[in-house]
């Protein structure tokens, strides 16, 4: 009797640590990695802590989906552009053909400042704005939002760009991920490159560093996005 008693608790502790432990999900390196310029980047990765590599471990991650939680974090992390304050960040459908755009949060609220995501049934997304010290700032409720497949999306005055790079003019990756390291496990950066008005970009991949918590990456494909559309037609 002990010994079954023994085995039935150990069975049930396994269970438990299994409900609470995070695992990062798992993902594959992007191939062929993008060239990044500069190194504030890295200098910013190496000033939190983060054992990141810009140019070897870049993820190949472009499109994602909410994790059992149903609520998302996105913080603010790193900026550097003239354009800061008049940035949009959020989501879109991934397999939109033309998607609506859903606002997540300015780049005027500046580093860590945030927004969480809260997945509801019947496709809703409702999403609040807090500033750098936790202040609440909006509240918007979408419609019509995938949560099992979607990418996100970064406006300026010279245009929008998106993580999935077949969206982008002649395909160029416009963002990039990375998965956290040490305290950051679990997390996904997302580090922007921002078009601009007289070129693609400068490809430094700073001008708006994003942490993302609570999201998984949807498996990576090699699709077209010409694939994409004919799906529509």
């Amino acid at each position: 009797m002990k010994r079954t008693a023994t085995t039935i608790f150990v069975l049930l502790v396994a269970l438990f640590a299994a409900a609470i432990s995070v695992t990062p999900a798992a993902a594959a390196l992007r191939s062929p990695q993008v060239a990044v310029v500069g190194g504030s980047l890295q200098a910013y990765f190496n000033s939190v802590g983060e054992t990141i590599n810009v140019n070897t471990d870049q993820d190949a991650t472009q499109t994602w989906s909410h994790t059992v939680s149903g609520t998302t974090t996105y913080t603010i992390q790193f900026q550097s552009s003239p354009n800061a304050a008049i940035q949009q960040f959020g989501m879109y459908n991934a397999s939109a053909v033309i998607p609506p755009l859903f606002f997540l949060m300015s780049g005027s609220v500046g580093p860590l400042g945030f927004s969480t995501a809260t997945f509801k049934p019947g496709n809703i997304l409702v999403v609040n704005r807090f500033d750098a010290l936790g202040n609440f700032l909006s509240t918007t409720t979408f419609g019509g939002v995938d949560p099992t497949n979607f990418g996100f999306y970064l406006s300026v005055s010279a245009g929008t760009v998106f993580t999935q790079d077949a969206r982008n003019p002649g395909g160029l990756a416009r963002a990039i991920t990375f998965q956290g390291t040490g305290a950051n496990a679990g997390t996904w950066w997302l580090c922007w490159d921002e078009p601009l008005a007289s070129a693609p970009g400068d490809q430094d991949f700073d001008d708006l560093v994003v942490l993302m918590e609570s999201v998984n990456p949807t498996p990576v494909s090699r699709t077209t996005w010409g694939q994409v559309k004919a799906r529509f037609r």
